[in-house]
């Protein structure tokens, strides 16, 4: 049997809290309308308004620690350091003609020098 490996953690905080505010606005909507034709079936838009309540403040709860929490990994005395790209890295030239070389060149294969 295959264990299913989706994420259960919200791609946006903002898309979470939307659906949970989407949810209690349907479970309203539900109530009423189901409440006015059929009273047994406003239990479900009850239902739906108290999910909907309880995933948006949950995730409210979620951003609002991991917004007040400093990050572990971050020490805040020291500028961070950012390596480079190899695209940002110097390139090492001939000191002679320019011609690019690579470190273990003791001479320029374009102009013979050594160095």
């Amino acid at each position: 049997m295959r264990r299913n490996n989706r994420n259960t953690e919200p791609s946006s905080p903002l898309a979470a809290m939307l659906t949970g505010i989407f949810i209690v606005c349907f479970g309203i909507f539900w109530t009423v309308m189901a409440g006015s034709m059929f009273p047994p079936m406003a239990i479900f838009g009850i239902l739906f308004t108290a999910i909907g309540a309880v995933n948006a403040y949950n995730t409210y709860k979620k951003v609002k620690e991991n917004s007040e929490k400093p990050h572990e990994h971050q020490e805040f005395d020291e500028e961070p350091v950012f390596e480079k790209t190899r695209a940002q890295k110097e390139e090492l030239r001939c000191p002679y003609c320019g011609a690019p070389i690579s470190e273990t060149d003791s001479e320029c294969e374009y102009c013979g020098s050594r160095f």
